[in-house]
């Protein structure tokens, strides 16, 4: 998963918003792409249902919207949404 992949399976809006229905609207574009690391089996912190990912070099070259951020937290609701929290 990549931002050009991602800009191909999702409609984004112009502030990197998903618009697609689905369980990533309306969360930011880089959201599916960590989602992928953890059904990947990439190594993150899960506790409590929230899944923290520490925000590497590679994932700011790929999102520039990460460029103030340390962390990434996930977490998948009942009725399937992924959302940032």
């Amino acid at each position: 998963m990549n931002r050009e992949l991602v800009f191909s399976m999702f409609q984004v809006d112009e502030t990197g918003i998903i618009r697609t229905p689905g369980p990533f609207e309306g969360q930011n574009l880089y959201i599916p792409y960590f989602w992928y690391l953890h059904i990947s089996g990439y190594r993150e912190d899960v506790r409590d249902g929230i899944i923290t990912f520490q925000i590497r070099m590679e994932d700011r070259a790929q999102f520039p919207e990460l460029a103030n951020q340390d962390v990434v937290h996930l977490k998948q609701h009942e009725d399937g949404m992924i959302i940032e929290i």
